[in-house]
């Protein structure tokens, strides 16, 4: 009869473990399944993300422009961290009277190149779409997702819209 429970028991500790296993491995599909979920959202948000860093950038080149004694055009550096051999790229940039960064162009690569002189980054590896406006004398870059990032030129105003 020991025997028999002994047995029972072995065999309600190992459902036991079955069960806790199981609500363990559906709690984690449910957490992985939200995480996964959430990434094209976290991708999508890149624009935004680079709303702020262009916000800074153009803080840190004003600032240095007036630093230097207003001069029509800067030099900025980029250094590359993936590859520490490589030295750092130089871009010369053209200011406005107002020490806001210019495109050498006003055309949309004149836009597309004054990205890659401000945030160091190429734009053929993103989804933006680069416009420039002759109107309102601005540049703007439109995400696949519908936000647009947009950067007046005579103001230094930036402008982020964020799809509905």
């Amino acid at each position: 009869m020991q025997s028999q429970q002994k047995a029972d028991n072995d065999l309600l500790h190992i459902y036991g473990r079955m069960i806790s296993v199981g609500l363990v491995l559906v709690i984690m599909a449910v957490v992985g399944a939200k995480y996964f979920l959430t990434l094209p959202q976290i991708a999508a948000r890149g624009l935004e993300v680079e709303h702020t860093r262009l916000l800074n950038v153009l803080v840190m080149v004003r600032s240095q422009w007036l630093s230097l004694g207003k001069p029509q055009q800067m030099q900025l550096n980029w250094e590359v961290l993936d590859n520490i051999s490589i030295k750092p790229e130089t871009s010369v940039v053209s200011m406005n009277d107002l020490g806001w960064p210019q495109p050498k162009s006003f055309t949309a690569q004149g836009c597309q190149d004054l990205w890659w002189q401000l945030m160091g980054a190429e734009l053929d590896n993103t989804d933006l779409v680069v416009d420039y406006s002759a109107q309102d004398n601005s540049c703007s870059y439109l995400s696949s997702n519908g936000d647009s990032l947009g950067y007046q030129l005579d103001s230094g105003s930036v402008t982020f819209l964020a799809a509905p």
